[in-house]
């Protein structure tokens, strides 16, 4: 007698065993390229850069880097973007605070989120240094700036209670350029500690502020 071939039920056909699904290799390759590309671009800077360079210290291919990217030019863009990118969600984590607090103690937070990012990531603000002098990564980071600004005005509005958009703005710009010029006076200068840099940032600006008038505020209009 001919044995009957073994069919499989219909249930195990339509249904297959689930895959384990697999991280999206793509992601982690355009970070460890990112990671070495703001490393190399920071230590010698855009024009001495070297895609061979940042491709031997990303483990990966020049063929890959210009397959992802394009060219020297959209990494360096794109490295700048993904360091702001970190930033805004650092900070905009930071600002959105609930608890009820004392004018200093949100200061010294929002400082402390500013200046932990410093010493966790310092080569992300000499490479943003260096891209203030290309115009595509210029374009950017006044972008991605004028955000964090503005994120500081909603602030300087609602602590003041001046009802002048213009006049916090303006508040903001000059928290956002003090705290981006000690910053860099640590990474650049090199000679500065950044604990102490911090605290005489956060108490200038805590005197500072005090001592606004919101009536110049609104002058502003």
């Amino acid at each position: 007698m001919r044995e009957r071939p073994v069919v499989a039920p219909s249930s195990a056909v339509a249904n297959p065993p689930a895959r384990t699904p697999k991280s999206p290799p793509h992601r982690i390759a355009s970070e460890r390229i990112l990671d070495a590309a703001t490393a190399v671009f920071a230590r010698e800077g855009f024009d001495r850069a070297n895609m061979d360079v940042i491709a031997a210290e990303a483990a990966a291919t020049k063929p890959t880097l210009y397959a992802r990217f394009g060219s020297k030019e959209r990494l360096f863009e794109a490295a700048v973007e993904r360091e702001y990118e970190l930033r805004k969600a650092r900070l905009f984590e930071a600002y959105a605070g609930t608890e009820p607090e004392a004018f200093r103690q949100r200061l010294h937070h929002w400082s402390s989120a500013y200046f932990d990012l410093v010493a966790e990531r310092p080569d992300a603000f000499v490479l943003i240094a260096e891209g203030e002098r290309h115009p595509a990564a210029a374009a950017i980071i006044k972008r991605a700036n004028d955000e964090i600004v503005d994120r500081i005005a909603d602030l300087v509005g609602r602590i003041s209670g001046s009802p002048s958009r213009r006049g916090a703005r303006l508040v903001g710009t000059m928290i956002s350029g003090i705290f981006t010029a000690c910053a860099r006076e640590v990474v650049i200068g090199g000679d500065i500690e950044l604990t102490d840099a911090a605290a005489l940032c956060e108490s200038f600006l805590y005197s500072a502020l005090r001592g606004v008038d919101p009536d110049l505020i609104e002058a502003v209009g």
